[in-house]
């Protein structure tokens, strides 16, 4: 999969930008605050319809301006795309070849990316919340019917949980709430396959590229959906849940929200059976994000047949000369040598150019940035 090129208007502080892209590896560099990481958020736009960085579209919008767009052409197994993404006041409006998409989820997964960046720090860091987006921004690119069953499932949640807020408590027997409890089983079955499936997929090649980049350590990838689970097999998990969902409905009612299902789901990095949230030292864990971005080509690549666009934001900041170094023979070795001759492109932002390989420099495209202007 490749991006050919990309125009892009109103966007954070582009004015006005039509580049074409080499389909190989393309650098950018530039000071910080100059617009790097911008062009590759549209990039990223242009995908997944949202920022990687904030949840709010409008902000995305130039100053004084009252919409963005983002356009580009891309190769898919030989097929050519137009991709459009138009943000403003009203919403967002996306297009393939011209012809408008009405769901996002029918729009996500025509381009692939995979992004790494400084505030990714946060999937180990951060709350469950944004391990689960991260789960179901990376599924939904390989399989935009995650997309379409998580949408029905969290509007089931949504109207169930309005529901116990109008429920008498002392009530014994509510059929509706019975359905509901099934239908939200129904779909929470098929996320929680897909997420199984995904981590220990991403366990598989992660680990091997930590010991590739760290030298040393096991690392683990350990999901942790809430309710105890034996097997990851359909008529297990429906029976386990239903089962919770029921025994639970006075403390729901209570609450005045479903407390069991995939909502609540969550999952760890350990290093040695340490979880490196707590015991690990700001290096390793932004070596555990790299390596899962990295893990998730292969993923990628395995489910559809291509691999993704690959992204890395400022990669080489915070990590010392002996962790850059190792990262760039990484790169070098099995992202440029073993991927680049099979379609693989790759967009990278530096403060300086002499932190890249110079292997990797030789095969790349490089621009300077500088307040917003880009030149070759």
């Amino acid at each position: 999969m490749i991006i050919k090129n990309i125009s892009i208007k109103n966007f954070r502080n582009y004015d006005n930008l039509e580049l074409d892209f080499s389909d190989r590896v393309n650098i950018f560099i530039g000071n910080n605050a100059q617009g790097k990481t911008n062009l590759l958020e549209s990039i990223y736009v242009l995908a997944i319809t949202r920022s990687h960085r904030m949840n709010i579209d409008n902000t995305l919008i130039k100053e004084n301006e009252i919409y963005t767009k983002i356009k580009g052409e891309i190769l898919k197994r030989n097929e050519k795309l137009k991709l459009e993404v138009l943000i403003n006041e009203k919403g967002k409006c996306v297009k393939i070849n011209n012809n408008i998409i009405r769901k996002i989820s029918e729009y996500i997964s025509k381009l692939t990316v995979i992004i790494f960046c400084p505030d990714d720090l946060e999937i180990v860091k951060g709350s469950p919340n944004v391990r689960r987006k991260f789960l179901n921004i990376e599924i939904g690119q390989l399989d935009n019917r995650y997309l379409s069953i998580l949408n029905d499932y969290n509007k089931l949640l949504k109207t169930k949980n309005e529901y116990l807020k109008n429920i008498d408590i002392n009530n014994k027997k509510d059929e509706y709430l019975d359905v509901l409890n099934e239908q939200l089983v129904d779909k929470a079955v098929k996320i929680y396959i897909a997420r199984n499936e995904f981590l220990n997929n991403l366990e598989k090649y992660s680990k091997t590229i930590f010991k590739d980049i760290f030298g040393k350590g096991k690392f683990k990838i350990i999901y942790k959906p809430n309710i105890d689970l034996k097997t990851f097999e359909e008529k297990e998990i429906r029976s386990v849940l239903l089962e919770k969902l029921k025994s639970n409905i006075k403390r729901d009612i209570i609450q005045g929200t479903t407390t069991f299902g995939p909502h609540r789901d969550d999952f760890e990095f350990k290093l040695d059976e340490n979880e490196i949230r707590e015991y690990g030292s700001q290096g390793q864990q932004r070596l555990a994000v790299l390596c899962i971005k990295l893990a998730e080509t292969h993923i990628f690549k395995e489910k559809s047949g291509e691999y993704p666009i690959l992204l890395l934001d400022d990669v080489f900041s915070e990590l010392d000369e002996s962790k850059k170094n190792n990262i760039i023979k990484y790169l070098n070795k099995d992202m440029i040598i073993k991927y680049l001759n099979k379609d693989m492109q790759i967009f990278i932002t530096t403060t300086e150019i002499n932190v890249i390989d110079s292997k990797i420099i030789e095969t790349a495209k490089i621009y300077l940035i500088k307040e917003g202007k880009i030149a070759e």
